[in-house]
């Protein structure tokens, strides 16, 4: 195999980290400076009496959880090890909460399907009935009263056809007529052209008798509500029609002998025609926008049609695409919101997020920059930035990425506030981002050289933990949150020294991501939660290995290519996805390596991972540089085993080029490049290529300042394993 690759992959280290996150740092000591946080020291945030941290039910004695200090030797003891390094050390974490069934969500209301038309009332154009009992984007069709259709009909045409109003003024904004027995017709106009028809009904009807009588029985309906949260229309957007309820009565059903579903239907006293509208598709997507993505993203591309200038739309169907692996697109969405509305900093910030995911980290930087610096900004949305400012720190140099726990802890801190607060919708935000800042802060500490990590991680995924089923007991739409916990608590754990039993946090993924699917039907909705069970599958794995547990190992590695193999295809704007499936085939393959000494077998996982790991690939959460050369490495051996040695020379090579890349980039230290140094010296020295075996050889003595330890034989010494 060729190693037309490795080029690319130093100019995509160099590109993507150095040059962009290095001015992170001036940048976020500023911000944090003005704040007086110690940076050598990270002290962790002081809990106030008023506080979400206090108030939650699973926390330490001492409140918040502790921040280990830098660990200033920075020695090899403390860095990453390599993905083959096994322990014997198996403490036991503690036992996730338990999991809350979630009760199974009534059916979809059932509607009567005989076709009846009000007589007064009709659509201009009729179309077959669908065959499904709700669709996803019904034929957009307009809802005409007597010959008058709103949007289309003129003043003209209304006084020609209904004569003259009960209003003496006929050029009014306004006229009112009478037909039968409706007690008011009320006609509205903008610039003679017909805006509104309500029709005032006689008594009030049920809305599922209207529904049915209007043929609205197969279309989605949103339910609007007023200030005080109480429900008062209904709305039809592909047909402009809007239920209002009797406001004397509203909560209360009609007493009626006839069946229940009439009987629970609410009160109808008046109906509501206007011309298709952008924000009913728009209020409808965000009515269901965690239920259903298929009908969200199809409401959000309807309303965005109709009204180009909806910023808000645009920037939900940003964050839909980017749950959905879909960067680039997100990315597109994002950045027409902040286009239409450049005014709004969150979704400037949203932008931030997906150029992030897209790994173009200088850019992203410089839009949270933008957001930090706007004037008024809400606390809020400050709290967001420097939380996303924290992540993107996480990428850079080890010096800069030490500055992610102080942006996280300030994140924490105008978070805290804001739970405790009055508006109930920021005190939600408020709370969810108290979960993905400590979460994100225990990762953080679990990759770093931090004093006592072993005992702080813990801690704050607890925190994490508590503050997840605080917002799930008040509301199961936060599910999500329970899942997102248990990865990431394996994800940290995946780097810890002291690898804990994985098991516990691998059913607490499965048994809520079984929760959810009981009132999420939607496949696409589905498709993020068992993208991240794949992932819980994934670190499981990982952690097995090095636990020398090898059969759960390779049956968690297993389950991940079960769960994540088709899902790939689906996320390959995601530029880290196709590397994620080649490390997850390299770990099955190192446990076959490693604990049965099955070079064959190994070598057959690794033909699938290879072409993966050799594409160019920046640096993000998944793909970690040294583990990324480690494993190339690790899989040198094997093909050397195999006698497949001008595979394993180009392989071991290409593992050296991307630690030297992370190492000249500020990420590793030099010292991680000792045992692939000596590997390269022993393959080179075994093929009598005795030129770049000294070289390989002098690069080691430059480390370490000494003779190197092991020198090949004449026959080729056995390199070492990573």
């Amino acid at each position: 195999m060729g190693m037309r690759s490795i080029s690319a992959l130093r100019r995509t280290f160099a590109a993507t980290l150095v040059v962009p996150l290095a001015g992170l740092g001036t940048f976020t000591s500023i911000a944090t400076a003005h704040h007086g946080l110690d940076h050598e020291h990270c002290e962790p945030v002081t809990a106030r009496e008023q506080s979400i941290v206090i108030s939650a039910k699973k926390l330490t004695d001492s409140g918040a959880p502790a921040q280990p200090r830098p660990n200033a030797s920075s020695t090899e003891e403390n860095s990453l090890k390599p993905i083959s390094k096994v322990s014997k050390l198996v403490p036991e974490l503690a036992e996730p909460l338990e999991v809350a069934k979630v009760p199974t969500l009534a059916d979809p209301l059932e509607v009567a399907r005989e076709p009846s038309v009000v007589d007064e009332i009709s659509t201009t154009n009729k179309q077959p009935e669908p065959e499904a009992e709700f669709v996803t984007m019904a034929e957009a069709e307009v809802i005409s009263f007597h010959g008058i259709t709103p949007g289309l009909s003129k003043r003209i045409n209304v006084l020609r056809t209904w004569g003259d109003p009960r209003s003496e003024d006929t050029q009014a904004d306004e006229l009112k007529y009478r037909f039968d027995d409706l007690p008011s017709v009320w006609v509205r106009f903008k610039d003679n052209l017909v805006e509104s028809i309500e029709v005032e009904l006689a008594e009030p009807s049920s809305a599922v008798t209207l529904s049915r009588k209007l043929e609205l029985q197969r279309i989605r309906p949103v339910v609007v509500q007023d200030s005080e949260g109480r429900d008062i229309a209904q709305v039809f957007p592909e047909r402009g029609v809007t239920l209002n309820y009797a406001t004397e009565e509203l909560g209360l059903t009609i007493a009626s002998d006839s069946n229940s579903e009439e009987s629970d239907s609410p009160r109808i006293e008046s109906i509501l025609l206007q011309p298709i509208q952008a924000q009913s598709f728009h209020d409808r997507a965000m009515a269901n926008v965690d239920r259903s993505y298929t009908n969200t993203i199809a409401d959000l591309e309807a309303a965005i049609r109709l009204d180009g200038q909806l910023g808000e739309a645009r920037a939900t169907l940003a964050e839909l695409h980017s749950k959905l692996g879909k960067a680039v697109t997100a990315e597109r969405y994002a950045a027409e919101a902040v286009d239409v509305e450049p005014q709004q900093a969150k979704h400037r910030l949203k932008w931030a997020k997906c150029l992030r995911q897209l790994a173009r980290y200088d850019r992203a930087v410089e839009e949270v920059r933008t957001v930090l610096e706007t004037p008024d900004i809400q606390p809020l949305v400050r709290a967001k930035a420097l939380h996303e400012m924290g992540l993107l720190a996480a990428f850079g140099s080890k010096k800069v990425a030490r500055s992610s726990i102080k942006l996280h802890s300030k994140a924490i801190e105008i978070a805290d506030e804001l739970a405790v607060g009055d508006d109930r919708l920021t005190r939600l935000e408020a709370k969810a981002l108290l979960v993905e800042a400590h979460l994100a802060v225990a990762v953080e500490i679990s990759r770093g050289a931090w004093q006592k990590k072993d005992e702080s991680v813990p801690q704050w995924i607890e925190r994490a933990s508590a503050l997840a089923e605080a917002m799930i007991d008040e509301d199961d739409a936060y599910l999500g949150l329970r899942l997102k916990v248990a990865v990431s608590a394996l994800a940290a754990a995946a780097n810890l020294e002291k690898p804990i039993n994985p098991l516990l946090w691998i059913e607490e993924a499965e048994n809520t991501v079984d929760d959810i699917k009981t009132s999420i039907f939607d496949s696409l909705a589905l498709n993020q939660y068992k993208w991240q069970l794949g992932l819980a599958y994934f670190h499981g794995s990982q952690i097995e290995h090095r636990r020398s547990e090898p059969e759960s190992a390779i049956h968690l590695g297993e389950l991940a290519d079960e769960q994540l193999a088709e899902l790939s295809l689906q996320r390959d704007e995601m530029p880290d996805t196709s590397y994620l499936m080649g490390r997850l085939y390299f770990q099955i393959g190192a446990v076959h390596a490693v604990h049965y000494d099955d070079h064959l077998t190994a070598c057959q996982w690794y033909d699938e991972a290879i072409d993966r790991l050799l594409n160019p690939v920046p640096v993000t959460t998944v793909a970690v540089p040294q583990q990324h050369g480690d494993a190339l490495v690790s899989m040198g051996v094997s093909y050397w085993s195999q006698d497949d040695r001008t595979r394993a020379i180009e392989l071991t090579e290409a593992g050296v080029e991307l630690i030297e890349a992370a190492v000249d980039a500020g990420l590793l230290e030099g010292e991680t490049l000792m045992v692939s140094y000596n590997n390269l010296s022993a393959m080179h020295q075994a093929q009598g290529e005795q030129e770049p075996a000294a070289r390989y050889e002098q690069l080691a003595k430059k480390i370490t300042g000494t003779e190197v330890s092991q020198k090949p034989n004449s026959s080729g010494s056995r390199p070492k394993r990573r």
